[in-house]
């Protein structure tokens, strides 16, 4: 009991004698018996059990407070529960549905979500610039020359000798069957990515990114191409030698002046009372992607192949003529050597000479003078001949050299044989439509 209310209680009994305690008998077992008796009622009204009608059957009888003043008993009311179970039933129902309606919400919510972050994740995945360089990549992987050269953002300075198809030749021989892949260089950074393309290990391309201003959605990053460098360096250049008088074509296209570099006056000396001979020029062309291909036209009209000096690296175009005029030329020679070794025999006389050499030519001046000079041969015959040429040179149209080696077969007094050998050089110029010797080296 509480103290307070132990005193209060001790003082209103105005107990005079302290060994009277009956006060505190009312306190503590009146309130006490109270409450256990409140405490079983509940107790046996809780357990009663229900009737055919769904009531609960009343227990014993009990008294209320106003009973008790009246000293009577009375049966308590019977309380109807059916409604109280119909409210229970609805609850159930009502909870039921909320159940549904949240897990079906969740449901929703769960699917949606799933959706976002799968969206979500196949954006960020595309946002990525190694996808960018994927793509990329793929028109490399497919070894398309022409589709590699259409990514170069700078093309590529081309000659006039080629065209963009040297190029792409250029870029299919450099990637070839080679193993392609690309890695991020040290540059790199998030808003410019930077990759270099690689075959074999070996640096071809070098591509830049760059961050778009327009993003993607959820606020993601969208590269986009800024330029692509691929490493096309020309590597073919061509040097050639042809006398002036010929026209030399790199690729088909016929060289100017400007792309001599030297010229070189002949170094052939016999000719220069008479004709001047073509000088040598020569030419030089570079930032080649392909080997070209060279030709020349000469003075007779006649097209050339020229030929590569692999101790020089220079192609050099020969001196030469078309076979009909090579045929006049060369059969010249030999007539006009024939006769100065019959005068030099002398199965000849000196006039003869006249008829193969120049006009007032020092040469004929001087057989004719120092006759007496000429190497002695006895009576002979020339049965035959035989001519051998080492070296035909023919300048221009009207000009040529030819070394011929010729050998008389003669018969000392008809009987005994003897060779003669004549080995001289030969110079001829055209005098007035007709071929004539205009010099001569032994």
């Amino acid at each position: 009991m509480d103290r307070d209310l132990f005193n209060a209680k001790k003082k209103m009994s105005k107990m005079d004698n302290p060994n009277d305690a009956s006060w505190a008998q009312d306190v503590s077992f009146s309130s006490l018996e109270k409450k256990i008796t409140d405490s079983k009622k509940a107790t046996e009204f809780a357990l009663r059990p229900l009737n055919d009608n769904g009531k609960f059957r009343s227990g014993k009888k009990s008294r209320t407070k106003a009973n008790e003043k009246t000293g009577k008993e009375v049966q308590p009311e019977a309380v109807d529960y059916s409604s109280l179970k119909k409210g229970r039933r609805a609850f159930l129902i009502f909870l039921a549905v909320w159940c549904t309606i949240l897990i079906a919400g969740i449901a929703v919510f769960l699917i949606r979500f799933n959706a976002f972050l799968t969206d979500y994740e196949a954006v960020y995945q595309a946002s990525l610039p190694f996808h960018k360089m994927d793509d990329i990549m793929a028109t490399f992987n497919s070894r398309d020359a022409s589709a590699i050269y259409e990514l170069i953002s700078e093309k590529p300075d081309i000659t006039n000798f080629e065209t963009e198809e040297n190029v792409e030749n250029y870029i299919s021989k450099l990637i070839g069957e080679k193993e392609l892949a690309y890695t991020e260089t040290k540059e790199s950074s998030d808003k410019n990515p930077v990759y270099y393309i690689t075959a074999d290990n070996y640096i071809i391309a070098t591509v830049y990114l760059k961050m778009s201003d327009q993003k993607r959605a959820h606020d993601l990053p969208n590269y986009e191409t800024d330029r692509i460098e691929v490493y096309t360096e020309p590597e073919w250049n061509v040097k050639i030698k042809a006398a002036d008088n010929c026209k030399i074509y790199v690729n088909d296209v016929e060289l100017s002046s400007d792309y001599v570099y030297r010229t070189e006056e002949s170094e052939e000396k016999h000719f220069a009372d008479f004709t001047r001979l073509p000088s040598t020029k020569y030419y030089e062309v570079d930032d080649l992607y392909e080997q070209p291909s060279v030709r020349a036209v000469n003075s007779f009209g006649l097209e050339i192949e020229p030929e590569l000096n692999n101790s020089t690296g220079v192609y050099e175009v020969p001196f030469t003529v078309d076979k009909d005029t090579e045929k006049e030329m060369i059969e010249f020679a030999k007539y006009a050597v024939d006769i100065y070794t019959k005068v030099v025999c002398r199965e000849l006389g000196d006039n003869s000479l006249d008829t193969v050499f120049t006009k007032d030519n020092l040469i004929v001046k001087e057989i004719k003078s120092n006759r007496s000079s000429l190497a002695y041969f006895p009576r002979h015959t020339t049965p035959e001949v035989e001519d051998k040429i080492i070296e035909f040179i023919p300048y221009s149209e009207d000009a040529f050299f030819c070394d011929i080696e010729h050998t008389q077969h003669m018969l000392i007094y008809g009987v005994r044989p003897q060779d003669y050998v004549t080995n001289a050089r030969f110079y001829y110029y055209k005098e007035n439509g007709s071929w004539k010797v205009c010099a001569l080296v032994y």
